[in-house]
Order: structure tokens, then C-alpha cells, then sequence
């Protein structure tokens, strides 16, 4: 049976291998899945997985080191870069993005984005998602979640973090199937808001390096496309490690 997983990054080290969980993981441990004095958890942190006992005291629920799980460090670098999208489409997106171990999430204010620039800066909406992806990481096992960055224009895009690769998922003719550009270890694949990107911004991206791609031949949904493309990746990118 799984093990039910914490971030360690929201509970305090009290020293010898000893976390003190946070409120929200110790409700959601003790009285969302009942579990006891001794039950095995799994931490999760940046710096890798590691085995833990819960123990209970007076008040407090804690979490003791048992052993450090090795495992491999993830290689493979994606860069979301997505339109701002209605909260239907956008959350569920967010879970996907942290399920396929996406690094990073660039958000664009487009000009067909529903959603607002302004609003969707507040300290309140982007405490939000990110919590989204902090429970995703837990549900998935992702050492890390992506980390999320605040909504900017498409020209305000900053082209100097990003990989060398890039791609722009773009539904206007002479595109060429992500398929034949893959594996690659790091990329960046930008994905439109619903009704595509505009003329302008399509323009933009090119010149930021972006290669227009396609994801088939049917009109998808724009989380869709944004699942479709990071899973490419991500299942190209295990297939060559695969002998």
C-alpha cells in the first residue's frame, strides 16, 4: 500500500531527523485518513524522498526520519508557458503540469485570455494555485513542485531562462509535429488561450525563438493541448533512457 506523502518544506526540523508537521498536514493525516502512533509517511523536499514515522504527542503531530529512499534526479527540464485560462481549465491544468514534473509555469496575459491581468496578480489567486500544485506533488510523488510565476504579457516574456528549445503550439498553417522534435532534455512549449493566439503574438513568440509545432490533427481544448504537449515530453524524454 502507498504511503501517504508530506512536504517537508511546510513542516518545521526540530533536529535528529524530527519534523514538526503543519496544521493542514496534520489534520489531513490524523483526521482526513485516520492514520495512527507508528504509521509509515513519505516526506518529500528538492533535496530527495525520505521515509518517515508519525508520532503523536499532546497537541502536536510529528514525523521521524527512518531512512533516505535514493533515486535519481529528474533530467529532464520543461517550461509551461501558458495563457491565462478560466479556473475550469486552469486548475485542472496546474494538476497536470505538477503530475508530469514540469520545472517551471510561465503565464501569459493574452489578448484572448478570459481572465484578467490585474486580477490574476493578486497575492490571493497565485497563493491559490500554488497550493494546487503543492497537493499535486503530494498526490503524484514529484520531488518538487513547478514553480509558478506571476502573469506578464506575451512581449514582457523574458527569453534569457528559458531552454534553447522551444516550441509554440500554434494553430496556424506550416507547423511541424512536436513528435519530430523530440527527445530533448530541456524545453520550453508555449500554449495559446482559447481561439489561439492572435497574429501579433504568434509574431512575438516566433522571434523569441519559439518553432510553431502542431499536436494533431483535432481542435483541442487549451488544457488539453498543454497536457498533450508536457506528456510528449515527458514520455519521449523516459522512452530514450529506456535500453
Amino acid at each position: 500500500m502507498l504511503q501517504p506523502r508530506i512536504r517537508l518544506e511546510a513542516c518545521t526540523l526540530l533536529g535528529e531527523g524530527r519534523y514538526l508537521l503543519d496544521e493542514a498536514q496534520a489534520h489531513h493525516l490524523t483526521r482526513v485518513l485516520r492514520r495512527y502512533e507508528g504509521a509509515l509517511l513519505e516526506g518529500l523536499s528538492g533535496e530527495g524522498r525520505v521515509l518517515l514515522r508519525l508520532r503523536l504527542g499532546a497537541g502536536r503531530v510529528e514525523a521521524e526520519e527512518v531512512e533516505r529512499v535514493p533515486e535519481s534526479p529528474d533530467l529532464l527540464r520543461v517550461v509551461l508557458v501558458v495563457a491565462l485560462l478560466k479556473a475550469d481549465q486552469f486548475e485542472p491544468l496546474l494538476r497536470m503540469a505538477a503530475e508530469f514534473g514540469v520545472a517551471e509555469i510561465r503565464l501569459l496575459a493574452c489578448e484572448r485570455s478570459v481572465p484578467r491581468l490585474e486580477s490574476c496578480r493578486e497575492e490571493g489567486k497565485l497563493s491559490r494555485w500554488r497550493r494546487i500544485l503543492d497537493e499535486s506533488t503530494r498526490q503524484s510523488g514529484s520531488l518538487r513542485p513547478p514553480t509558478l510565476h506571476p502573469p506578464v504579457l506575451v512581449r514582457e516574456l523574458e527569453e534569457a531562462t528559458l531552454p534553447p528549445s522551444r516550441f509554440g503550439a500554434f494553430l496556424a498553417p506550416g507547423t511541424v509535429p512536436l513528435g519530430r522534435c523530440l527527445p530533448v532534455e530541456a524545453a520550453a512549449v508555449a500554449v495559446g488561450p482559447e481561439g489561439d493566439w492572435s497574429d501579433q503574438e504568434v509574431e512575438t513568440l516566433r522571434a523569441k525563438g519559439f518553432v510553431p509545432v502542431g499536436l494533431g490533427p483535432r481542435i483541442l481544448r487549451a488544457s488539453t493541448a498543454a497536457a498533450a504537449a508536457c506528456g510528449a515530453l515527458r514520455l519521449s524524454w523516459e522512452a530514450r533512457k529506456t535500453p
